[in-house]
């Protein structure tokens, strides 16, 4: 069963049929990427914790906070990072749950045949689970030498009034194997979870019905998220909040993340349906099928709404008041942060690929049906271009406003510091590049569609 699952899989990626095969290692890949560099960005703030720079014990000396050593200071940054990793987690390992599930409905199917065949459930899930583990494998070994040779850029960078350097951005050994090992186990767990349908029936892959609205209480779990950080948030001072403090809003910071891929697709199926009524084929076709598939836009669109959070976190960082000290830590705050916003430009833009792709693919019968019945192209790529930009319009909606009130929060008790807009042209540039990239995205996946039009037909048809 290995054997034949790895060879079907390495078969696919040489012939790349579809191109899909292709693109999963290349998001597996970037998936790797970004969670070594922030394995080793975490790493890296562990260890000047223990040996501070002399520029951070200087300064430190320095500061009216001078009866706190540099060692504690440094101490904070471990603890910030541990906030960016909050962050980043989430979008990162999306993107591998992305690259997993891409053209599942495809696989579904072909799975479904082997078991028509005589193959119980278990074993075409075990085979899914190899050939994507596989994939997932090819994807970490060029992700992990795109790390590699990353490691001179961040020279460039300097934290802690000391530039980076190639030997401290590499994490510990047994970390970034533990890196490697989740990747691998959440791609298997995800498409594991995604062909339950063909476990349940090898014909129920073929049933197609209306999913249910998606439920109110979505709401409230993301308003109750978002009011305890801000209860928390009560207590957090920059300078003087302690470990425990700093991991609970780290953790917190995650929470709210999460309920907002709760809240997102049932915003989007609810802003979807009054164009349901609408006279354009092209805007028709996009909502009713944001309505069916909610959860399949908000993914589509998901790394957006974390770029967006991060972009709006960074505009609201406060201007630097005349404390040395102070004066480090917020500038190395905005550097940090505009690292975590490219790394999220970087998840966004591989996501937004990826998905298109998958929904070009798993969407095939209904293109060729619509083809067949006389709709012309241009209406279908209208149509695929509303699909993303509705939701992205929506997205932008919740999560601007989202980091603005968290970075108030934040910085809300910390004294000499008051929430200002000092980056708004970060913010602008980042809603740009989130509009362009979904036209991009939508538009990258045409040549896919017309293969679909101009092959997916039968003789006799």
């Amino acid at each position: 069963m290995i054997a034949l699952s790895s060879r079907l899989a390495l078969s696919r990626i040489k012939t790349n049929r579809s191109g899909l095969d292709v693109l999963a290692v290349t998001a597996f890949a970037v998936t790797t990427l970004l969670a070594l560099t922030v394995t080793g960005g975490t790493s890296m703030f562990v260890d000047r914790m223990a040996s501070p720079p002399q520029a951070l014990v200087d300064v430190a000396t320095l500061s009216e906070y001078g009866n706190r050593t540099a060692r504690e200071f440094a101490e904070t940054y471990v603890y910030l990072a541990a906030v960016a990793s909050a962050i980043l987690v989430v979008p990162i390992f999306g993107l591998g749950g992305g690259a997993a599930r891409l053209g599942a409905s495809g696989r579904a199917r072909r799975l479904a045949s082997l078991r028509l065949i005589g193959m119980t459930g278990g074993e075409v899930v075990l085979m899914s689970v190899i050939e994507s583990i596989v994939l997932t494998l090819a994807g970490a070994a060029l992700g992990t030498m795109l790390f590699l040779l990353s490691l001179p850029l961040w020279q460039f960078v300097s934290f802690q009034g000391q530039p980076l350097s190639s030997g401290e951005m590499v994490g510990p050994l047994w970390a970034n194997g533990a890196v490697i090992v989740l990747i691998v186990a959440l791609s298997g767990l995800s498409t594991a979870i995604g062909l339950q349908r063909v476990v349940i029936s090898p014909l129920g892959v073929a049933h197609r019905e209306t999913p249910k609205a998606l439920k109110f209480w979505r709401v409230i779990a993301f308003v109750a998220a978002v009011v305890a950080f801000i209860v928390v948030s009560r207590a957090f001072n920059l300078r003087e909040s302690d470990a425990i403090l700093i991991a609970t809003i780290s953790g917190m910071l995650i929470v709210i993340l999460f309920t907002v891929n709760l809240i997102g697709p049932w915003i989007i199926q609810l802003v979807a349906r009054p164009f349901t009524r609408a006279s354009s084929p092209s805007t028709l076709l996009a909502s009713r099928r944001l309505i069916s598939q909610p959860r399949d836009a908000w993914r589509n669109i998901s790394a957006l709404a974390f770029i967006g959070f991060i972009a709006a976190f960074v505009s609201g960082i406060p201007e630097v008041p005349d404390d040395p000290l102070t004066n480090l830590q917020l500038k190395d705050i905005g550097t940090g942060a505009l690292v975590t916003l490219v790394i999220g430009l970087i998840v966004a833009a591989t996501s937004t690929l990826i998905n298109q792709a998958a929904f070009a693919v798993d969407r095939a019968d209904q293109t060729v049906a619509l083809s067949r019945m006389g709709t012309p192209r241009s209406v279908l790529n209208r149509a695929r271009h509303g699909q993303v930009l509705l939701p992205v319009t929506v997205t932008f909606g919740i999560v601007i406003p989202l980091g603005f009130l968290t970075m108030q929060a934040m910085v809300a008790n910390t004294p000499d510091l008051s929430f200002e807009f000092t980056r708004i042209p970060v913010l602008i540039g980042t809603v740009i590049f989130g509009l362009i990239l979904c036209l991009v995205a939508a538009s990258a996946s045409q040549p896919i569609e017309t293969r679909i039009l101009t092959s997916d037909y039968r003789r006799n048809d």
